[in-house]
């Protein structure tokens, strides 16, 4: 019987997962435009480790260090090996950590309470919009947040060793603490909670030689996976210390202007922010379940009464209290760190999000009576009331989960099917002319997967482009076989480096194309130059695709 009721217990769980899954997959072709900047930078950089063994993107012909650390391409590469390189399959990774966050968001319920327990906190993260939204995008929010309740469960898992066996873990917890921290940098948020949480400890003497031992056991583990991290940024940047954001955009990271206590009460000025609003009302509104973010506002009485339940019962439940602390620390770091920084989106609190759904499970799986019916005492009332609130909780984000809009904002594939087209429609060795948004994939799709050289020109000059020039950033490596260039500077005037490129170019008879893209500014500018200095003919008309022949030279 026991062994049937863990089977049912399993099967609804498994239930769960295909649900989740049906709500979260997404053509990866959809996304093959790969926006935001953060998404082609981290799926390039993963292309680059696995197939040409250089961590960076390639731009322009040349190899730069990326910003960021490399821990999420590192999780994306298996994918690569699985589904192809192609870059948009690095969408499998933030697929799969989303799905194994719910099973450990089950394991860490089932911990503290019991199966049922974890049973409804896997369909709490299950429902939650922003990990469903998340989940669509080659982002790190989803590996965050897995690895933030794996750190949890960890924790948890510890107390039940009392040999070696427990240093190894406390080893591998550490290891796994930074790693963490090489997927996003702010994941170093969950390091004092693990520190602070194992403190809580039966014994009265908690500064023993024991427990030191133990939090040395972390910080070693925390180092040993850090230092590649320091020693890659210490190559690429300079010193281990200093980070790619603060290579880059050195006025806003190096001086740490990126932190204000402005922010708290005033919107910052970050031209990407929808709110009107300071942080700290946004995200307050976002914890407290006042917007479709998480989850709705029935779920903070089951929060704070799982948070109560756990206090009050201190001196009994050693493991639970553990996670109290661990789950509290987490998410008013999250919280306050983020009070103060210039980008204000509520998903940076996503990561401590699933800690706080689990509380809410522990106390609904506690109170609720499995004869809560039979009788009307104060016992039972207070049962019905906490069941009606998991059920309104439940009916909500299911609600809101289903309604969630079909068009994401950065669920696009519009400059792929351009790439596409001009692909299809012209030889391979060929010089291409146009502007998109991000040149990184154009160059990308142009020169990775076709049989000869093809040369791309981009009538801007991108961000990427100005930190080159400026010597912000040095290659990695140059590839010389390509040659890469652009048709306006930054004041607005022509290039006549690239006519004289393209001038050559149609003396050796190397075909020449320029695609006209209606939706870029920069081409509507440019077509008055190129029809002063070349003859065009249409490709498949009205397609926007023209070739070009010399004129008058």
């Amino acid at each position: 019987m026991v062994l049937l009721k863990k089977y049912i217990y399993l099967i609804l769980l498994l239930g769960i997962l295909i649900f989740s899954f049906k709500a979260r997959y997404i053509n990866p072709i959809s996304l093959a435009d790969l926006e935001p900047l953060d998404a082609s930078v981290y799926a390039l950089s993963a292309y680059n480790l696995y197939q040409h063994h250089i961590y960076g993107f390639k731009f322009w012909g040349q190899y730069y260090p990326s910003q960021y650390p490399f821990g999420f391409p590192l999780l994306i590469i298996p994918f690569y090996i699985f589904f192809g390189n192609q870059p948009y399959n690095a969408i499998y990774c933030s697929l799969f950590f989303s799905l194994l966050s719910l099973v450990f968001a089950y394991l860490i319920g089932k911990e503290l309470g019991n199966r049922f327990t974890g049973l409804i906190a896997a369909l709490f993260v299950a429902l939650c919009p922003k990990h469903i939204e998340y989940s669509k995008y080659i982002m790190t929010e989803a590996s965050s947040t897995f690895f933030t309740l794996f750190i949890c469960w960890l924790v948890l898992k510890v107390i039940y060793f009392d040999s070696k066996k427990q240093g190894l873990l406390l080893l591998f917890l550490g290891i796994i603490a930074g790693f963490s921290v090489l997927v996003h940098l702010s994941n170093c948020l969950l390091i004092p909670p693990i520190l602070i949480s194992l403190l809580l400890v039966r014994k009265s003497n908690i500064w023993s030689w024991s427990m030191v031992k133990k939090q040395t056991l972390i910080i070693f583990g925390i180092i040993l996976a850090l230092t590649p991290l320091l020693l890659y940024q210490s190559h690429a940047f300079g010193s281990p210390l200093r980070t790619g954001f603060a290579m880059r955009e050195p006025e806003l990271f190096g001086k740490f202007k990126c932190f204000s206590f402005k922010f708290f009460a005033h919107p910052p000025p970050h031209p990407h922010n929808a709110w009107k609003k300071g942080n700290f009302i946004v995200y307050s509104s976002a914890l407290a379940g006042l917007n479709k973010d998480f989850y709705p506002v029935s779920m903070i009485p089951l929060i704070l009464g799982g948070s109560l339940l756990i206090f009050s019962k201190r001196r009994k439940q050693n493991k639970q209290m553990k996670f109290l602390i661990f789950s509290s620390i987490v998410v008013a770091s999250l919280f306050i760190f983020f009070l103060f920084y210039h980008w204000q989106d509520s998903r940076l609190l996503l990561r401590g999000v699933p800690l706080l759904m689990i509380l809410a499970a522990y106390c609904t799986s506690y109170f609720v009576d499995k004869g809560i019916f039979k009788s009307l005492t104060k016992g039972s009332v207070f049962s019905i009331t906490i069941l009606s609130l998991l059920l309104i909780t439940i009916v909500q984000m299911a609600f809101w989960s289903y309604s969630q809009p079909k068009s994401l904002r950065w669920v696009s594939d519009l400059q792929y099917r351009i790439i596409q087209y001009i692909t299809k429609h012209t030889p391979h060795n060929a010089v291409i002319i146009s502007d998109f948004n991000m040149p990184l994939i154009p160059e990308y799709y142009f020169t990775e997967h076709t049989a000869s050289k093809r040369v791309y020109i981009s009538v801007s000059i991108p961000e990427y482009k100005r930190w080159v020039i400026s010597g912000k950033i040095k290659p990695i490596k140059y590839d010389s076989t390509r040659k890469y260039s652009f048709l306006f500077f930054p004041d607005g005037t022509p290039n006549s480096e690239t006519y004289n490129f393209i001038g050559q170019a149609l003396r050796k008879r190397v075909p020449v194309y320029f695609f006209y893209n209606r939706r870029r500014a920069l081409c509507i500018k440019f077509l008055p130059f190129i029809k002063e200095y070349f003859r065009m003919s249409e490709q498949n008309g009205g397609s926007g695709l023209f070739r070009l022949y010399p004129k008058d030279w």
